[in-house]
C-alpha cells in the first residue's frame, strides 16, 4: 500500500514538473521567436536562445516549434456574412512556419483552443503553412455579431520515430458576422388616424414609426418614409412626420387615405405598408361661392354672364362696404386682345377714315412682295405680325408706294412690341434717307434707350431758320414687352403721339436747320435706315411690328385712332340702375377691368342682408362679350379681387381672390365657295374688245354646325349636321393668269369708278391682279363680274386659264380656287359660193343646227396656227379647183351623215342633261351655219336623196363598224355643253 501511494505521489509530482517544464519551454520559445524578429537582442535573450539551441541539438528530428506569422500584439480579423458557411476572410491571412526540415517542418494542423466556437480551422497547404477558417454552421447576426477565440498551429512531427508534434504560441482571432438585409421595416402600428381643420397648414399632423430587426446600423435603421398615394397635398419627412403642402378644403375632400411605406438604410422597403387616414373638418370660409372656374364662350352668342349664380359667404360677419374688381387678361391674344385681323388700310375703312392711307406692312403677296423676306408669325388667327432681329432684318419700300412729299400734314401709325435692349444704338422703325453720297435722314421714327423719337427735317425753305426737327417721348410702354398701338399725327409744326388711343406730349423738342436741296433721290426703308454715304443698312430694329401705315396729306382724328386700337372683346355691364346708393361702377379705357363698389347698412330683423343681396344680384350681371364674327379661340384669364370692410374691424373677414378663365371655343369655320361658268369660247374680235370671264360668278359662304338632339330627330335619315349660309366680309380676291400676261398685248382691268365707290385697292402684275379691302360678299361679287380680260393679239393664242381665289380675315379663311378656261375661236375661210352648202344640207334633210355643231367642232380642233385658204382667182387651173371642190363636198357629206346619226342617237340624253343642269356650262351662238357645195354635185346629191332611207340605215351601219375611226370626233363632241362657238360661215 505504501509503495502504491509512493508511486502515485511520484507520478503526480512528475506531471506537475512536466507541466512546469512545458510552460517554461513555451516561454523560452516566445522569447526566442521574438528574438528572431528583432534586429538587436540583449544578452539575456541571447543566453536563453543559445541555451535552447544547445538543448535541441541534443534531440534528434523535430528541433523547432512552429510559429504563427503575425506580429506581436496583432490579432487575426475575420469577416463572414450571416447565413453563409463559406471561408472566413482573414486579415492577415492565416499562416504558420517551422524551421525544421522534412515532415517536422510542415504544418499539419490549426487548432482552436476554445470550446463551443462555431468555426473550424483547416490547413490549406502543409508545405507553405497556409490555413483557413470556415464556419461550422450558418451564423445569424441578430443572435451574435462577433466571435473571439485563440488558435495554435501544430507541425507534423516525426511519427515514425515517435517524435511528438510541436505547437506554436496562441494567437487571437476575432470574426465579425456581416449583417444581410434580410428584414424589412415594420410599422409599430397597424394604422394611423388624424383630424385637421380645413384652411390651415400643419407642420406636424402625425408621426408614423417603423422598426427593423436587422443587426447592423446600415440595415436596422429607418432612413426614409414615402407616401405612396399619388397627387395628394401631403408630404412626409425622414422622421415619419406627415404635413400638408397646402391648406385643405372640405369641398375638395372630406378625408384622405394615404398609403405610407418605409425604407431602411439598405433601401429595403417595408413588407407591409400602413394606411394613414386624415379627416378634414369643415369650417366656415368667407368668399365667393357657387361659380364656375371655366366659363365657355360660344362664338356668335353675344354676351355671356360670368357669375350667374355667385353669392358671397360672410360667415356671419356684417359687411359695411365692398369693392370688387374684375380683370380680364387678354395680353396674350393677338396684339393685346382679340381685334379684327384685317389689314390696317381695311381697318381704317371700317373706322370711317378718309381714303389715301398706305399699308407698309401688308401680307406678302401680289403687289406687296417687299414683305416676303420678313419673318412672320404662324397661322392666320391673329393679325400678320412681322419680326425684326436687330441685326440684318430690314426692307426697302419700293419707289412709288409712298409719295416723296408727305406735305405738312400726315399720319404714321403702327403696332409695336419692344423690349429693352443694351448698347445704346438707335432702332429704326421707318426711315427716309438719301439714296447715295449722303447720310441725311429726311424723316425717321425710331427707338433709342427706351424713348420713342420722331425726326422730321424739311427740305428747302428758309435755310437760316430753325424749325422743330426731333420729338422725344419717354413712356414706359416702349420697353414693356407688350403690344401697343402708336399713332403720330403731324400738322407741322405740331406733332402729337397717341399710345393706345391716349395722347402724350413730347418731353423734349429739338430744333434744327432745314435740309439743303439735293440732286440725289431718297430711299424709304423699314426696320433699319439706309446710309447713302456708306451704301449699307444700319440702326436695325429689334422687336415686332404690325399694321404700319402712313397717310400722306391727312391727320387722322382721335376717334379714328381710338377705333384702330379698340378691342373686340371686353367686360360688359349695363345694370347701372340696379346699383344702390353710394355704389360706384367704372371701367378702364379698354373695358378689361371693371370696378364695382357698394355700401351697406347694418342688418336688421325686418330686412336682413338686403343690400348685400342686391349687390350680389348686380354682380351676377357682369358679362363677357366678343364682337368678332370669328373670334380667336383660347383662354382668357379672369381674376376677381374683393376688398371688404366690416362694422367690427377686429373680426372682419378676408375674401380670397377668384381665379377663373373664359374659354373662347373654336368658331365654326366658313366655307367660301366660288362657282360659275368654267369654260368660255370667244372670237378673236371679241377678245380684242374685251370679255368678262367672271360675269356669272357666284360667291356663297356656309358653315357646318352640329344639330342638337331635338333638331336631329326632325332631320331626315338622322343627319347630325346641317349646312347654314352665312354673311360676312371678304378682304381680298386674287386673279392669276396661266401663263402670265404678255405685256402690251393682254391686260386685266377693273372699273376705276367701282373701286373708288367701294374704296377697294387694286394691285396688278403680269401674273394677274389683286383686289384688296374689306367689303361684303355681294360687293366683291359685283366688282369681280366686271373684271375685263382684253387681248389685242388674240389670234396668236389658243386658250387662256384665269384662276380666282378670295380670302377673309387677312387670309385666315380662304375660298376654293375657281378656274375659267377661255377658248380662242379662230375662223376657217374656204372660197366657194355659200348657197351650195345650204342645198346639200337640205338635200340630206339635216337640221341646220346639227350641221353647225359638227362644223364648229372641226373649227375648234384646228391647230394653234390656223391656216387660211384664200379663194383662188379666176385664172386658176380649172381642174385643180374641181378636184378641191369634189373633195370638200365629199368631206361635208360624211360630216353631215355622222352628225345626223350621232345627234339622233343622243338626242334624248342631251335633252335630259340640259334639263338637269343647275348652271349653264356652255354658251351657244344663235347664228346659222351656212354650208355650200359645188353645183356639179347636184346629181350625186339627188341620187342619194332618192334613197335617203337606205342611206340612213347604211350610215348607221357604217358608223357602228368604224367606232375606232370616229373616236377623235367623239372626244371633241364632248365639249358640246362647255364651249361657245363662232357663227362665221364656212364657204365651199
Amino acid at each position: 500500500m505504501i509503495i502504491r501511494w509512493s508511486v502515485l505521489l511520484l507520478a503526480l509530482l512528475c506531471g506537475v514538473l512536466a507541466e512546469d517544464v512545458k510552460s517554461w519551454e513555451d516561454d523560452i520559445e516566445k522569447v526566442w521567436t521574438k528574438g528572431q524578429d528583432s534586429s538587436s537582442e540583449d544578452d539575456s535573450d541571447k543566453y536563453w536562445r543559445e541555451t535552447k539551441s544547445s538543448e535541441e541539438d541534443d534531440a534528434e528530428g523535430n528541433k523547432h516549434k512552429p510559429w504563427l506569422e503575425i506580429e506581436d500584439g496583432q490579432i487575426f480579423h475575420g469577416l463572414i456574412n450571416e447565413n453563409d458557411m463559406s471561408m472566413v476572410e482573414l486579415h492577415p491571412k492565416l499562416k504558420a512556419s517551422d524551421k525544421d526540415s522534412g515532415d517536422a517542418g510542415k504544418i499539419c494542423q490549426f487548432r482552436i483552443t476554445q470550446q463551443d466556437v462555431p468555426f473550424d480551422a483547416y490547413v490549406l497547404n502543409p508545405n507553405t503553412g497556409e490555413g483557413y477558417i470556415r464556419a461550422r454552421k450558418e451564423l445569424n447576426c441578430e443572435d451574435k455579431k462577433e466571435y473571439t477565440f485563440t488558435i495554435q498551429a501544430y507541425d507534423c512531427g516525426i511519427p515514425e520515430k515517435g517524435i511528438q508534434q510541436k505547437k506554436s504560441h496562441k494567437a487571437t482571432v476575432r470574426i465579425q458576422v456581416n449583417d444581410v438585409n434580410e428584414h424589412g421595416p415594420e410599422f409599430t402600428a397597424s394604422g394611423y388616424e388624424a383630424t385637421v381643420m380645413e384652411g390651415k397648414k400643419y407642420e406636424n399632423i402625425l408621426k408614423v414609426e417603423a422598426e427593423d430587426r436587422d443587426c447592423s446600423p446600415g440595415f436596422s435603421q429607418i432612413c426614409s418614409y414615402e407616401i405612396v398615394t399619388p397627387n395628394v397635398p401631403f408630404q412626409i419627412s425622414e422622421d415619419g412626420i406627415i404635413s400638408n403642402t397646402e391648406p385643405l378644403q372640405y369641398v375638395d375632400g372630406h378625408n384622405y387615405i394615404l398609403t405610407v411605406t418605409a425604407y431602411d438604410c439598405g433601401q429595403r422597403r417595408a413588407d407591409l405598408d400602413v394606411l394613414v387616414t386624415i379627416t378634414v373638418k369643415e369650417q366656415c370660409h368667407p368668399g365667393w361661392k357657387d361659380f364656375q372656374k371655366r366659363i365657355e364662350y360660344e362664338p356668335f352668342s353675344g354676351t355671356k354672364a360670368l357669375l350667374p349664380k355667385v353669392y358671397l359667404e360672410t360667415c356671419g360677419e356684417e359687411v359695411s362696404d365692398i369693392t370688387t374688381t374684375f380683370t380680364l387678361e387678354t395680353s396674350h391674344i393677338g396684339k393685346g386682345c382679340d381685334r379684327d385681323t384685317y389689314s390696317s388700310s381695311s381697318l381704317l375703312k371700317l373706322c370711317g377714315a378718309s381714303q389715301g392711307s398706305i399699308d407698309l406692312l401688308p401680307a406678302p403677296g401680289l403687289g406687296s412682295e417687299w414683305t416676303q423676306s420678313l419673318p412672320t408669325d404662324e397661322g392666320h388667327e391673329g393679325d400678320q405680325v412681322f419680326s425684326f432681329d436687330g441685326r440684318q432684318t430690314g426692307v426697302q419700300i419700293p419707289e412709288g408706294v409712298v409719295p416723296k412729299n408727305l406735305t405738312n400734314q400726315f399720319t404714321i401709325a403702327t403696332w409695336m412690341k419692344h423690349r429693352e435692349t443694351f448698347g445704346g444704338d438707335k432702332e429704326t422703325i421707318l426711315c427716309k434717307s438719301d439714296k447715295k453720297e449722303l447720310n441725311r435722314h429726311h424723316y425717321s421714327l425710331y427707338v433709342h434707350n427706351c424713348k420713342l423719337m420722331f425726326l422730321l427735317r424739311h427740305d428747302g425753305g428758309d435755310l437760316e431758320t430753325f424749325r422743330p426737327a426731333e420729338f422725344h417721348w419717354k413712356i414706359p410702354q416702349v420697353c414693356d414687352k407688350q403690344w401697343h398701338h402708336y399713332a403720330i399725327t403731324v400738322d407741322f409744326p405740331e406733332v402729337n403721339l397717341y399710345v393706345d388711343g391716349i395722347p402724350y406730349s413730347p418731353f423734349l423738342v429739338t430744333d434744327d436747320w432745314p435740309l439743303h436741296p439735293s440732286k440725289f433721290d431718297t430711299r424709304l426703308t423699314l426696320g433699319a435706315c439706309w446710309q447713302g454715304g456708306d451704301q449699307e443698312m444700319s440702326q436695325f430694329f429689334r422687336g415686332e411690328l404690325a399694321g404700319l401705315l402712313i397717310h400722306p396729306g391727312k391727320t387722322e382724328t382721335r376717334r379714328v385712332i381710338s377705333c384702330l386700337h379698340n378691342c373686340n372683346e371686353s367686360l360688359e355691364f349695363h345694370s347701372f340702375d340696379e346699383t344702390g346708393p353710394g355704389s360706384e361702377v367704372h371701367f378702364n379705357p379698354d373695358q378689361t377691368q371693371l370696378f364695382l363698389r357698394g355700401e351697406f347698412t347694418p342688418k336688421n330683423p325686418d330686412n336682413e342682408a338686403y343690400t348685400l343681396d342686391k349687390y350680389t344680384k348686380v354682380l351676377q350681371k357682369v358679362a363677357y362679350q366678343n364682337g368678332r364674327q370669328f373670334p380667336t379661340p383660347g383662354m382668357r384669364a379672369l381674376k376677381i379681387h374683393t376688398e371688404v370692410n366690416c362694422f367690427d374691424d377686429e373680426t372682419c373677414i378676408e375674401v380670397p381672390d377668384v381665379d377663373a378663365y373664359v374659354m373662347v371655343l373654336h368658331p365654326e369655320e366658313p366655307t367660301i365657295n366660288l362657282s360659275g361658268t368654267d369654260h368660255l369660247a370667244r372670237r378673236v374680235t371679241e377678245l380684242d374688245q374685251g370679255v368678262t370671264p367672271f360675269r356669272d360668278l357666284r360667291i356663297v359662304s356656309t358653315i357646318v354646325r352640329d344639330v342638337e338632339e331635338e333638331e336631329e330627330e326632325e332631320l331626315q335619315e338622322g343627319g347630325a349636321t346641317e349646312v347654314t349660309p352665312i354673311s360676312h366680309n371678304l378682304d381680298a380676291c386674287q386673279i392669276t393668269v396661266d401663263p402670265p400676261l404678255e405685256s402690251g398685248k393682254e391686260e386685266l382691268t377693273v372699273p376705276k369708278e367701282d373701286l373708288a365707290r367701294l374704296r377697294l385697292e387694286k394691285s396688278a402684275a403680269t401674273n394677274g391682279l389683286v383686289i384688296k379691302g374689306v367689303d361684303t360678299i355681294a360687293n366683291y361679287e359685283d366688282i369681280l363680274r366686271k373684271v375685263v380680260y382684253r387681248n389685242s393679239k388674240a389670234g396668236d393664242y389658243f386658250d387662256r386659264v384665269l384662276k380666282l381665289k378670295c380670302s377673309e380675315m387677312n387670309g385666315r379663311y380662304e375660298s376654293n380656287e375657281y378656274a375659267v378656261e377661255l377658248k380662242v375661236l379662230h375662223t376657217l375661210n374656204v372660197a366657194n359660193p355659200e348657197s351650195h352648202v345650204k342645198v346639200a344640207a337640205v338635200a340630206h334633210n339635216v337640221p341646220a343646227q346639227f350641221v353647225q355643231s359638227k362644223s364648229v367642232v372641226h373649227e375648234a380642233a384646228v391647230p394653234r396656227q390656223v391656216p387660211q385658204v384664200v379663194a383662188s382667182s379666176q385664172s386658176a387651173n380649172v381642174v385643180t379647183s374641181l378636184v378641191i371642190v369634189i373633195c370638200v363636198g365629199f368631206l361635208i357629206f360624211m360630216i353631215v351623215l355622222g352628225v345626223y346619226r350621232i345627234r339622233a342617237a343622243n338626242r334624248r340624253n342631251m335633252d335630259s342633261e340640259w334639263d338637269q343642269a343647275g348652271e349653264p356650262r356652255m354658251e351657244w351662238d344663235s347664228s346659222d351655219l351656212t354650208i355650200t357645195v359645188n353645183p356639179m354635185d347636184v346629181e350625186y346629191e339627188g341620187a342619194e336623196s332618192d334613197s335617203s332611207d337606205d342611206d340612213d340605215d347604211s350610215a348607221h351601219d357604217d358608223s357602228d363598224s368604224s367606232d375606232d375611226d370616229d373616236e377623235p370626233p367623239r372626244e371633241v363632241l364632248g365639249y358640246e355643253q362647255e364651249l361657245e362657238w363662232d357663227s362665221t360661215a364656212m364657204v365651199a
